[in-house]
């Protein structure tokens, strides 16, 4: 008979070392997955407080609180920094609403101790028999009616200042429709002034913004052209592309014009210069005008006329600059 054997102490050795290692690896898998849980939960747990931190701030009124961003790239600060901007965008529309309210408050002062003022005189003026009771009355309502005009162009101005690049009832349509508009309304009122009114306008102009207040503030603008134009003067209206593919509105007036060092002066509300003075208004039409661009990302530039014309001059250029809109 004959026996073969083989040794197996080598195969069972390897295979202990074996079944050592991977006990081994599967210990240090378990603490470092322990470990790093834990710190991964505890980062979670700071960042989530900091946002806590700050949303407690908030809810006391502190509306300058804002998230420490690591600029790591992960998540949390991906919403801590949209966190971040929501307050920002909080924090600018109620300091706009301060604003607007100051503003409203201090705008308003100066033309309602005018109209008492006004009305003062007319009570007297009735007392004493030089003024008849229904002419006193009439000048209240005009008072009255003037007051209005002026809160309501505030309140637009505060509107759009309030919005902070974002533009109310926006659309997209064709610039020239609205000047052409412009032109059939003002046409007549500046041919019963005896001044000469033509209007220069392109086709294919498309902006984007909100009609209402665009047409207002050219309406502003032409309004003006013909007030302060003497009789036998002109006024020229025009909406074309610059080379630049900015949409330009302009509006050209042989009037008294405006001196070059008080042309960004005559924005700021309630400023009206010496040769307005004998004119209706309250000194907020370029003001609306002004904001109007601005919330519109456009602006308003006021440069020399054409210079003499029937006499007078040297006029007034005010040209209304908007960005073309993106479908253009």
């Amino acid at each position: 008979m004959l026996y073969v054997g083989q040794d197996l102490g080598d195969t069972e050795a390897y295979l202990g070392r074996l079944t050592q290692a991977l006990w081994m690896a599967m210990g240090m898998v378990l603490l470092l997955g322990a470990g790093g849980g834990l710190l991964i939960s505890r980062n979670v747990e700071r960042a989530m407080g900091r946002l806590n931190t700050v949303v407690a701030a908030v809810q006391d009124g502190d509306l300058k609180a804002r998230v420490a961003v690591r600029n790591s790239g992960d998540e949390l600060d991906e919403l801590g920094q949209g966190l971040n901007r929501m307050l920002d965008r909080l924090e600018a529309s109620m300091a706009s609403t301060r604003h607007a309210g100051d503003a409203i408050a201090h705008d308003l002062r100066s033309p309602l101790t005018r109209m008492r003022a006004k009305l003062e005189v007319a009570l007297i003026d009735a007392e004493s028999g030089r003024l008849d009771g229904v002419d006193a009355l009439q000048i209240a309502l005009d008072e009255a009616d003037a007051l209005l005009k002026t809160f309501n162009t505030v309140l637009a101005i505060a509107r759009l200042q309030a919005a902070a690049g974002r533009i109310p009832d926006a659309e997209v349509f064709d610039a020239a429709d609205l000047a052409a508009d412009m032109a059939e309304l003002y046409e007549p009122a500046a041919e019963d002034k005896g001044l000469d009114f033509s209007a220069e306008i392109e086709k294919g102009l498309l902006i984007e913004g909100a009609r209402p207040f665009l047409a207002q503030a050219l309406a502003n603008v032409i309004d003006n052209a013909i007030k302060y134009t003497p009789t036998g003067g002109a006024v020229k209206l025009r909406a074309r592309r610059r080379s630049s593919g900015e949409i330009e509105y302009s509006v050209t007036d042989t009037g008294p014009g405006v001196p070059e060092g008080d042309r960004e002066r005559v924005i700021q509300r309630f400023v009206r210069l010496d040769n307005s003075r004998t004119e209706a208004g309250s000194g907020l039409g370029l003001s609306l005008v002004g904001a109007v661009m601005e919330a519109h990302t456009g602006r308003i530039q006021l440069d020399e006329g054409p210079g003499a014309y029937g006499g007078h001059g040297p006029g007034l250029r005010v040209a209304l600059v908007l960005p073309p809109a993106s479908a253009a």
